[in-house]
């Protein structure tokens, strides 16, 4: 079995590292530590499995799961994140996750997660039951947020936590000019007018 797992921080990596190779015997495990890494391992490679964060610097994980299922569609791909399933879960699926998991989880339900993809299946812990479940019975309309894309969604997220337009330009490699026209588009997708409407908002959405 080749598992490929993804993630910027070494520890995080070890862990996982860690975490599978004590399940899986015969297990082959390789490493990447960005999306681009990630993209090029994924295309020359086959795995039976890939295991990636959702935040990168430059590309989201969102944007490189999208093309993966351009460029690897038969790979399912179990995506890991720091955020809420509220906040990612109906994304990560939209685009083609065959699971999504929180870190706060990975040591009680990584092994569950990944024997169930393998096995053909999605994985879809309570938590983002729950997400989905809700969104299905009450039909809602697209909040606001939701219809930001996903490299909007992100500088949203940053924006929200305070974090200046240079940092986040450096984070994502794009400039300073491009982050103020995307918060532009992003205050008028939303209908929103200042800094403050944005952090009423997150709070109001539990965003932040």
């Amino acid at each position: 079995m080749k598992i490929l797992i993804a993630d910027d921080h070494t520890m995080v990596r070890k862990a996982l590292k860690f975490i599978i190779s004590e399940a899986f015997v015969n297990v082959e495990i390789d490493e990447a530590s960005d999306g681009s890494e990630l993209l090029m391992k994924a295309t020359r490679n086959k795995w039976d499995i890939i295991v990636s964060d959702i935040s990168f610097p430059g590309l989201s994980g969102l944007e490189i799961l999208k093309q993966l299922k351009i460029h690897a569609p038969k790979i399912p791909v179990l995506m890991l994140t720091m955020y809420t399933a509220e906040e990612y879960a109906m994304r990560c699926i939209r685009s083609g996750a065959a699971g999504f998991l929180s870190k706060d989880n990975i040591s009680d339900e990584l092994i569950i997660a990944i024997k169930q993809i393998l096995s053909g299946k999605k994985y879809i812990n309570s938590d983002v039951a729950i997400v989905l479940a809700t969104a299905y019975e009450e039909n809602v309309k697209a909040t606001p947020h939701e219809t930001l894309t996903d490299k909007e969604f992100a500088i949203f997220k940053q924006l929200l936590t305070g974090k200046s337009m240079q940092f986040i330009g450096d984070e994502m490699c794009i400039s300073v000019t491009t982050v103020r026209a995307h918060k532009m588009h992003i205050l008028k997708k939303m209908h929103l007018h200042c800094d403050a409407d944005m952090i009423k908002y997150g709070l109001q959405h539990q965003i932040i």
